[in-house]
C-alpha cells in the first residue's frame, strides 16, 4: 500500500479503516493527523482566578481537601478557582487543564471569559 494513500483526498480519508493498516502506516496516519489537544493553553491557566484558603471557612462551598491530589489545604494557601467555583492547588489543577478543560468534580467547562 505504501504511505502515497496519505496523500488522498477527504472524502476518501474518512473511509480509511485504521484497523487494516501496518505498524508503519499508523505512525504515518499519526504524524499527519498531528495531536489533538482536549486541554487550555497555558495562558488561559494563567489567567484563573486565585483565593488564599482560609482554615474553618467554607468558601464558596468548597471542599478542604484538593480532589485532585487528595491533600488537605493549608491556612493560607494559594489555589486555583475555577468558574464553577471549585478550588484546587494550584500546581494539581494546572496540570489537569493542560489535557481537559473541564472541572474534575462537575465536569463543567472552565470559563474563559476571565481571559479578556
Amino acid at each position: 500500500m505504501g504511505l502515497n494513500w496519505l496523500l488522498i483526498d477527504q472524502e476518501t480519508w474518512e473511509e480509511v479503516d485504521p484497523d487494516e493498516l501496518s505498524y508503519e502506516e499508523l505512525l504515518a496516519l499519526g504524524e499527519v493527523v498531528g495531536i489533538e489537544s482536549r486541554g487550555l493553553s497555558a495562558d488561559i491557566i494563567a489567567s484563573l482566578p486565585s483565593i488564599n484558603y482560609k482554615a474553618g471557612s467554607s468558601q464558596n462551598g468548597s471542599n478542604d481537601s484538593c480532589v485532585i491530589c487528595r491533600l488537605d489545604y493549608e491556612d493560607g494557601e494559594t489555589l486555583t478557582l475555577l468558574s464553577c467555583k471549585h478550588s484546587y492547588h494550584s500546581e494539581c489543577i494546572n496540570n489537569w487543564l493542560k489535557i481537559n478543560k473541564v472541572c474534575p468534580v462537575c465536569s463543567t467547562e472552565v470559563s474563559t471569559a476571565a481571559h479578556s
